[in-house]
């Protein structure tokens, strides 16, 4: 359910500011090596660099992924949940 009071706007506000400011300090991301495998044959990880517009790109479709409940940011529950 989604709350019209302003308390609780001020709160999913602040609480959607900060999730956006930990995503927009980010100067990497890990991500899989397809061209390496370890012993037991997994893929390794390794460190990419991400731009500032990549991080937005990524924050605006993820953000989606998530609800505020009493200005906590929570996953959404799917269907297969």
């Amino acid at each position: 359910m989604k709350s019209n009071s302003p308390f609780y706007q001020d709160k999913c506000a602040e609480a959607r500011a900060k999730k956006k400011a930990s995503y927009m300090s980010r100067k990497s991301k890990t991500g899989l090596d397809m061209s390496k495998k370890d012993k037991d044959g997994k893929f390794l990880k390794k460190e990419i660099p991400i731009t500032e517009e990549q991080n937005l790109k990524e924050f605006n479709n993820e953000i989606k992924e998530f609800e505020c409940v009493n200005g906590v940011l929570k996953l959404r529950q799917t269907e297969n949940d």
